[in-house]
């Protein structure tokens, strides 16, 4: 099981919150961080995981991904637009992305990720593994992304995959660049990261963002995807 909770970037309503994620019962987990920078971010960022999670595809396989680029262009072009979005349009989305598949039976799993979105395999408050970034100066401005652009294959320079087991009770975050640098940042200074102290209930989650972010992390869309194993 998996909970999932998400607020959008302070200053922002809430439809312009450009991460999605999706988990449940299901073997696969995935969060996509749409890059602000591009042309309807969220709308890729939802294709990704959607199509990673629920259709059970590999989208980085150079076919896969040709179509699900198309299926973005046929949303992003639906109905009547003006001329400067459709000149935006020409720029392309793009996203960062991780994603896990988990083998219960073997009590082991793949993970894989491109940018910045990252995923924190924790034992007992301890970070086990974390990637594709390991610490938090290692996040920036302008991360790897997968695009929307025909043949676009720079992601596969930055490609990050993981493979382990796990113990029963291990827990997988999959997180947003702002919520895993706070939880490195955590990490580093020798805390323990406490999970359950970040709520899945909507409106307590805002408020942990909230203080998060008066805490120092940085003011971003923040989403977290934490698989209980």
């Amino acid at each position: 099981m998996a909970r999932l909770a998400t607020h959008h970037k302070e200053g922002r309503d809430p439809n312009e919150n450009d991460d999605r994620a999706v988990g449940g019962t299901c073997s696969r987990f995935a969060l996509a961080d749409g890059a602000s920078t591009s042309a309807r971010a969220e709308e890729w960022a939802e294709i990704l995981v959607y199509a990673y999670v629920i259709k059970g595809v590999d989208i980085l396989d150079p076919i896969v991904l040709e179509t699900l680029r198309s299926d973005w262009r046929r949303r992003v072009h639906a109905g009547d637009l003006p001329w400067y979005a459709l000149a935006k349009l020409q720029l392309g989305g793009a996203a960062t992305f991780v994603g896990v598949d988990i083998d219960s039976d073997e009590q082991r799993y793949r993970a894989f990720a491109i940018g910045d979105a990252c995923l924190l395999h924790i034992r007992r408050g301890r970070v086990i593994t974390t990637g594709p970034l390991q610490h938090p100066r290692q996040f920036g401005r302008t991360p790897p992304l997968i695009t929307t652009q025909v043949r676009d294959n720079s992601h596969q320079a930055a490609l990050w995959e993981h493979g382990d087991g796990y113990a029963r009770g291990d827990q997988l975050v999959l997180a947003s660049d702002g919520l895993a640098k706070y939880l490195l940042e955590q990490h580093c200074n020798g805390a323990t990261i406490d999970l359950a102290a970040i709520p899945d209930n909507d409106n307590e989650f805002r408020e942990w963002v909230a203080d998060a972010r008066r805490a120092g992390m940085d003011n971003d869309d923040t989403t977290i995807c934490l698989v209980q194993l």
